[in-house]
């Protein structure tokens, strides 16, 4: 049962609707326009304000649901159930990173990743979120915004823990560090191009045909 709910969980997180956004909003591929990535940010770019939210959501929905069933089928609190959850989590967020319904090759997982932390560890989260929140107002960058977020969600974690007398090394935050790793390496030509200056700040306004700037093909 366990195995299934695994491979359910990566399959579900495997649905590309940033993909599939593309073709029935606009008939295009969206691996070949902006970012060419089937996240969230991009199909805000190309297709639209609106779809982008809503993939977004239903990115993190793919992330939610799986560890919610996990929680509600192996309902212990266990060491081993924790680690259960968790690697349940992190098959949802595989999925979407390496989709199988492309050629394992598919987003971020940022947004996935918090649709799982929202049924993992909802304070931490929010916690991250006001980050993003914040670093994103005052500079407009998505992946510096996702980045200062993946490393405050393990520092939130521990912070947690420890106001509550607990002791903060848990399997969460293993989690935490191992999340962070992730969303370097799927940043890290983010990364690079934020060190270099030339990494593409968020615009609200696109041209009548909902294609990005050359520069903003890149991020």
């Amino acid at each position: 049962m366990s195995f299934i709910i695994l491979l359910v969980a990566f399959f579900v997180g495997g649905v590309p609707f940033g993909y599939l956004a593309g073709k029935l909003l606009k008939g295009i591929d969206i691996r070949e326009h902006g970012s060419r990535n089937v996240g969230a940010t991009n199909v805000f770019r190309v297709v639209g304000k609106g779809p982008g939210i809503i993939v977004y959501i239903l990115d993190a929905v793919k992330g939610l649901a799986p560890v919610l069933l996990a929680k509600l089928l192996f309902a212990g609190s266990t060491v081993s159930d924790q680690w259960f959850h968790i690697a349940v989590a992190l098959a949802a967020i595989l999925g979407h990173i390496f989709t199988p319904y492309l050629r394992f090759k598919g987003g971020k997982g940022v947004a996935t990743a918090s649709g799982a932390m929202l049924a993992l560890a909802p304070l931490p989260l929010l916690a991250a979120l006001l980050v993003f929140a914040i670093v994103f107002a005052a500079w407009r960058y998505v992946s510096l915004g996702s980045l200062c977020a993946a490393l405050a969600f393990p520092i939130a974690v521990a912070v947690e823990k420890i106001l509550a007398g607990r002791d903060p090394l848990v399997p969460m935050l293993a989690l935490g560090w191992l999340l962070l790793i992730l969303v370097i390496v799927t940043h890290r030509t983010n990364i690079v191009r934020l060190l270099q200056g030339r990494e593409p700040r968020m615009s609200f306004k696109s041209d009548a045909r909902g294609e990005t700037s050359k520069e903003a093909r890149n991020t």
